[in-house]
């Protein structure tokens, strides 16, 4: 007869309880009147709902309403954040390819020099090299797998062990495996989870704390479109960037109390780069679908367009902008019906192109610096 009463672990310690008890703070820095994109936002929707509300009272001139509203808030969403080009050396990790490549060819092309971060030490000197023939500017390369436990700290310790102050920290790097919840390998899971959530937040506080110690930085987060949508037979993914999406959200608010530190979320939708195929998933109904993927190229432009001008989300496209808002919107029964259905396999039936692979091949498309 089993034992009613048994311990997973040796000891009487529970490291979890003393982290909470002895190591956090607790420290709060609310700041709220701050003139961001979040809070043109809120005033827009108060001065839309001010608007609708005069049209149904006779104490509110809906006329002189709309003029107010409007000689306040178009200057406002026109020419507020203002625009600044990141500067400084740029930490990109998944760089050796696909969205993370492609960032590296446009920073390089501002004037950025570079240290890529990836598995793939081929490809990420591939890389390196068109940088340094085409945009003339300085790359380190870091062979580093961040889905290992502890890897981000290490690769915090290997950067500033040479001296270099990352001022643009890019986490691009991303892990997916399709197919369905208990099927899959736990190890691949734990990884999965390890990459795209855990090394996510560590690279952020500890590059972050840098940066807000100097008063300026940015921080980019490549989150998806999956992050606003239940997603069965690529449940652990989508999850992944749920957290993200929550994550990169708040600390965009918090980073209120740290002037001159900007953090914002690109939200991919389906995007040719060779993500899907190491995820299995180049034969589902998503990726299959003629048309339906975004070029990295273009995903790239809109994150740094969304960096420079302090942005707290943005799309790469207006079609992956739509359909999460109408995925949020949409009844959950009608949302994880079209999610299962997005994610199915095609059976052969239709299949993602085959994506540039080799940024040797790539290097000789790039027109380098326009000077």
């Amino acid at each position: 007869m089993a034992p009613d009463r048994t311990s997973v672990q040796s000891g009487s310690e529970q490291p979890s309880h003393d982290a909470i008890d002895n190591g956090n703070p607790a420290v709060f820095k609310p700041k709220y009147f701050v003139l961001d994109d979040i809070n043109i936002d809120l005033l827009t929707v108060i001065a839309t709902l001010l608007s609708v509300l005069s049209f149904f009272t006779s104490y509110i001139s809906s006329t002189k309403t709309i003029a107010v509203a409007t000689a306040i808030i178009l200057p406002l969403r026109v020419f507020f954040p203002r625009p600044t080009d990141p500067e400084g050396l740029v930490l990109i990790t998944g760089g050796s390819g696909g969205i993370g490549a492609e960032l590296s060819y446009i920073f390089a092309n501002h004037g950025n020099d570079l240290v890529l971060v990836g598995r793939n030490e081929e490809q990420l000197e591939n890389v390196k090299r068109n940088v340094e023939q085409k945009y003339k500017q300085k790359v380190y390369t870091i062979t580093a797998d961040l889905s290992l436990p502890g890897s981000a700290q290490k690769l915090y310790d290997n950067v500033t062990s040479k001296g270099l102050e990352v001022s643009v920290l890019v986490n691009n790097a991303g892990l997916g495996a399709a197919g369905d919840t208990l099927e899959q390998p736990i190890d691949i899971a734990e990884r999965m989870t390890t990459l795209n959530c855990i090394t996510v937040v560590q690279l952020s506080q500890l590059f972050g704390r840098d940066m807000a110690r100097r008063g300026k930085g940015w921080m980019l987060q490549v989150s998806s479109v999956g992050g606003w949508m239940a997603s069965p037979h690529h449940n652990i993914y989508h999850a992944t960037k749920h957290f993200v999406r929550a994550f990169s959200e708040s600390l965009s608010l918090e980073l209120r109390a740290y002037p001159g530190v900007v953090n914002t979320q690109i939200m991919p939708g389906p995007t040719q780069t060779q993500w899907p195929t190491r995820a299995d998933a180049e034969e589902t109904v998503m990726f299959g679908m003629p048309g339906g993927q975004n070029d990295p190229k273009q995903v790239a432009l809109a994150a740094y367009e969304g960096l420079r001008k302090r942005k707290r989300m943005v799309f790469s496209s207006w079609d992956d902008a739509i359909s999460s808002v109408f995925m949020q919107l949409a009844p959950r029964s009608v949302h994880l019906t079209l999610a299962a259905m997005a994610n199915s396999p095609t059976r052969g039936l239709a299949r993602m192109p085959e994506p540039e692979k080799d940024q040797g091949k790539r290097g000789q498309k790039l027109e380098g610096r326009k000077d």
